[in-house]
């Protein structure tokens, strides 16, 4: 089986945000909001498949050898990564979780009533990315390392941002009422069943006003993938995808949709005809049995940005 990382970078709208993976995940339905700042999304994905068909794929972040801690990381190699939980298992709370706090919800049509966990989590490394992510830890604040302070500034918490206040002796603990507010819009309102509903868009812009980078977990059809949302494009974003891909012994494969909502036979027909062999060599994806795949039998379609799984 051979393995890719899938990527797509495009402007995102938090008042018509689109489709997330068909039958897996939808948006939670948004509070009114006037404004639309303009923002963009990188969202990040793997597979594996045997042919140029994909007609056996999996999908999934993990399916690419690579973890959401090791992509994490390397994109933002020195951001402050804080994780946040907002429905974690409690028997799975990290040791080093802050700010923890337990609640109980009555569930229709189950057990009548069940406990969650809600806590926040300090990230210094991919190992802990990943730690945070299998206690039930879905929304990551990533903020770019402050320049030192030449010598005699004093910060105060006036000037300090609300992603980085848990450094500050009074939050230590947890995260700020003012975030974690925020947060509960965007992730507090979450519905459960298929498919999920975990976060609100119109959340996203007013979240980012704490933070440089926002990074969800979606669903993608067998696993999560990574959805990252900033007020700027991602410099490096491709190059740096690649290099990981490589190491990873995946193949790199650009989307023109997010990658959950694409077909993968159709990224990997459009990457046959951009392949070089000359200085890239052969193209690793075999062809099917049937030595053409189920995307370049159907001819060429307008408008194929648009064409989506069925």
């Amino acid at each position: 089986m051979l393995r890719a990382l899938g990527y797509s970078h495009s402007d995102f709208d938090c008042l018509d945000p689109g489709r997330l993976c068909r039958g897996r995940e939808r948006w939670i339905d948004s509070y009114p909001r006037e404004d639309s700042p303009p923002l963009v999304r990188a969202t990040i994905s793997g597979a594996t498949f045997s042919d140029d068909s994909a007609r056996d794929a999996r999908r999934g972040l993990r399916f690419s050898g690579l973890s959401p801690g090791a992509v994490m990381r390397a994109l933002w190699p020195e951001a402050v990564i804080v994780a946040w939980c907002e429905e974690g298992p409690p028997r799975f709370v990290p040791h080093d979780a802050e700010g923890c706090e337990y609640y109980s919800t009555r569930e229709t049509g189950g057990q009548l009533r069940a406990w969650h966990a809600r806590w926040s989590m300090v990230c210094d490394d991919a190992a802990a990315i990943d730690q945070a992510i299998e206690g039930g830890a879905d929304v990551f604040l990533l903020r770019a390392d402050p320049p030192p302070e030449p010598e005699g500034t004093v910060t105060t918490m006036v000037d300090a941002p609300l992603a980085d206040a848990y450094l500050d002796p009074p939050h230590q603990g947890g995260l700020p009422e003012e975030l974690r507010a925020l947060l509960f819009l965007l992730a507090g309102h979450r519905v459960g069943g298929s498919p999920v509903r975990n976060f609100q868009a119109a959340a996203i812009p007013d979240v980012l006003e704490a933070c440089d980078t926002l990074v969800l977990m979606h669903q993608d059809k067998h696993g999560p993938c990574i959805g990252a949302y900033a007020r700027a494009p991602f410099a490096g974003l491709e190059a740096t995808l690649h290099g990981l891909a490589l190491g990873a012994g995946a193949l790199s494969v650009p989307f023109a949709i997010q990658p959950m909502l694409a077909r993968w036979d159709r990224a990997l027909w459009e990457l046959r005809q951009d392949w070089d062999e000359a200085t890239q060599g052969e193209y690793p994806v075999p062809p099917a049995d049937d030595h053409a795949s189920s995307w370049s039998r159907r001819g060429h379609r307008p408008a194929p940005q648009a064409e989506e799984e069925e």
